[in-house]
């Protein structure tokens, strides 16, 4: 007997263009390793859900993305914390994540994680079973959405449909569908007419039951931020915890990854596209201290020892300062809210992003496997190939851009998780958000462009270099406009910086289960984020996320925030007496709701000059920590004082 998930998908495949509309209660729209854990856990919790994916592979950065190695936490001593070795535990990660990891193992022994593994591995082995488990969930691959309704609704806006393309291979092939890079095969992802390689059909995606559509952002262009007008945030801000759209075209580089084979012969090496001159002679390639081996090992998937026969390993390299490998810096990837916008009113929406941007960074990638092929030590001559196979696509790329940000959403009531919350409490790990529904940690990685000085935080404000064991809010998972909208993964309510530092797939995975499991909640209690974020309905969406992640850290076999014996938590008081346990910052007498700038780089008399008040009029706390001084003043007028600032320097 056929079971019902398989006879539905089947009745999906036989639809027409005008084929009637779909309802759930979640949609998750995807492409990110978040997206796929909102789309099982909100199945799981009992939402009949679809999981929309661009590619014909889920999983995102584990997968079509092309980062199969894992990045896990690495640095030992962060204000007294080994955060690599805490990020070791189970007990600090999404459990299913760890396990899978565990279950996958590490083929590839690379040097950059524990974890390193052919993708196409991941899916046969975990990811295809885990989805065929849940009969609450459906997956429409190959499927992006084009365009957004919206209603107001009781003073609120919500989404009432999106309406989808879903692509059909028209070619015959060994990949159908990956014939072309993505810079040329983008545009026909998004236009409604059938092409010359794809049959296209067209589906809207409603609430069921006359109830209200919950909808998960996790997407890797912010497709639905932009499609809705909602309120996000786009690249570089002019400062830690704006909310004002200020674009600045200044941002994160991404890379096409691909992958290179070790073998016996020259299997596809002759290929033009990727042999040969380079395309671009100003691109300039090095491989550092690392030397050749050194980058083969850096993120090899399959084998171990040194570089031999039978290996294969990805391509994804950039080190320090400099972009010398396939790292694309040159150009900023992401179109502006207004030039957005204009593509979302003349149902031109493809994405959001410069195609030729997308062009340069394919040939960036070619030019450095030509250069580091024609490096490889001599035994391998003529059998390094390119590996299509472990890819599946004609083209050679990964089915993805690694892409490290998207467009970010702005939560309810402005909210936005900021660098200050994971660096900047006092104890061994950010800020115990009472609303906590997940845990992570990592560096501020920032892969800036180049000629770019990135730097999101006015140089007055004094917090920690890097970030401790922290936690993400319920808050940061909502949108500010549209209450019925779940974001996760890159997208979101956070600040660039924060972003640079939940980017990685851990942290992706407890996103994008708390986001499902929210999902979820609203749907079966028809509410939605804003109800929940206002009645502070904390405690019930707790006790559903923890069967899945922790939401306190374990340090040193202690548990962080302590709770009492009656189970309040323990909320470390705010103190100008300095901590030197575990901090050499002003950690010690942080607030959320204020912020510290240096007695030293604010000067009070213009300052007070450019607000137009007179010096008795505002007050201004001093602070001591340690040797430093600080004025401490309300996140409000701190925010204001360094637009003053900012606007003064320009003038000058």
């Amino acid at each position: 007997m056929q079971s019902r998930k398989s006879s539905h998908q089947t009745a999906i495949r036989g639809r027409s263009i005008a084929a009637e509309d779909l309802y759930c209660d979640v949609v998750v729209v995807g492409g990110s390793t978040a997206a796929l854990f909102a789309a099982l856990h909100a199945a799981r919790e009992g939402a009949l859900t679809y999981l929309i994916e661009p590619t014909d592979w889920v999983g995102g950065q584990l997968t079509a993305g092309g980062v199969p190695a894992v990045d896990f936490a690495w640095r030992q001593n962060v204000q007294g914390i080994n955060t690599k070795e805490v990020h070791k535990l189970r007990a600090n990660n999404q459990y299913e994540f760890y396990d899978w990891l565990h279950l996958i193992g590490n083929p590839g022994n690379c040097t950059v994680s524990r974890h390193c593994f052919l993708p196409n591995d991941l899916l046969q082995e975990v990811l295809s079973q885990a989805i065929e488990k849940e009969a609450n969930l459906f997956v429409l691959k190959n499927t992006v959405p084009i365009d957004v309704e919206t209603r107001e609704k009781t003073g609120k806006r919500e989404i009432t449909g999106i309406t989808l393309l879903k692509r059909i291979p028209k070619l015959d092939g060994e990949f159908p569908g990956y014939e072309r890079p993505l810079s040329e095969a983008i545009p026909d992802w998004y236009v409604r007419n059938n092409s010359a390689f794809f049959q296209k059909q067209q589906f809207c995606i409603r609430a069921r039951n006359n109830n209200t559509l919950v909808v998960v952002e996790a997407s890797e262009f912010g497709d639905i931020l932009a499609l809705s007008n909602a309120d996000y945030l786009v690249g570089e801000d002019p400062y830690e915890g704006a909310t004002e759209r200020d674009f600045s075209a200044s941002g994160q580089s991404f890379t096409f990854t691909f992958n290179l084979a070790i073998g016996a012969s020259c299997d596809g090496a002759a290929d033009s596209q990727w042999t040969g001159e380079l395309t671009n002679p100003k691109h300039t390639f090095d491989l550092g201290t690392y030397g050749w081996d050194g980058v083969w090992n850096y993120r090899r998937l399959k084998g171990n020892g040194a570089p031999d026969a039978g290996q294969v390993s990805v391509m994804n390299w950039k080190q320090g300062e400099i972009n010398n490998g396939n790292d694309y810096a040159g150009a900023y990837l992401f179109l502006s809210y207004e030039a957005a916008q204009r593509t979302v009113d003349n149902n031109a929406w493809s994405g959001g992003v410069n195609l030729d941007v997308l062009r340069q960074a394919e040939t960036l990638s070619q030019d450095f496997c030509r250069w580091y092929v024609s490096k490889a030590p001599q035994k391998f001559s003529g059998i390094i190939s390119i590996d299509r196979k472990s890819v599946c696509t004609e083209h050679g790329f990964y089915k993805f851009p690694y892409l490290r940000e998207s467009r970010r959403s702005v939560g309810y009531n402005g909210f936005l998780l900021c660098a200050w919350d994971l660096s900047f409490y006092p104890g061994p790990t950010g800020y115990p958000f009472e609303d906590r529904v997940g845990t992570t940690v990592y560096d501020y990685d920032i892969h800036a462009l180049g000629g770019s000085d990135v730097k999101t935080e006015a140089a007055d404000i004094h917090w920690t270099e890097h970030p401790k064991p922290f936690f993400l809010p319920l808050r940061s998972l909502s949108n500010d406009s549209i209450a019925n909208l779940v974001v996760s993964g890159k997208c979101m309510a956070q600040s660039f910086m924060a972003n640079a530092a939940t980017r990685l797939q851990p942290g992706e995975a407890v996103s994008g289960t708390a986001a499902g499991v929210v999902a979820a909640y609203c749907s079966m209690q028809g509410r939605n984020m804003h109800d929940l974020i206002e009645q502070r309905n904390y405690q019930e969406i707790q006790e559903r996320v923890s069967r899945y992640q922790p939401l306190q850290w374990t340090i040193d076999g202690e548990s962080f925030p302590r709770l009492y014996r009656d189970g309040k938590e323990e909320i470390a008081p705010t103190t100008s007496a300095l901590n030197a346990n575990w901090s050499d910052s002003l950690a010690a007498c942080f607030d959320r709701d204020f912020l510290y700038f240096d007695t030293s780089a604010l000067d009070l008399k213009q300052i007070l000059s450019l607000m137009g008040a007179q010096p008795s009029s505002v007050s201004f706390e001093k602070v001591e920590a340690g040797e430093h001084h600080f004025y401490k003043v309300p996140k409000s007028t701190g925010f204001k004082i360094i637009e003053l600032k900012r606007k003064f320097r320009e003038r000058e």
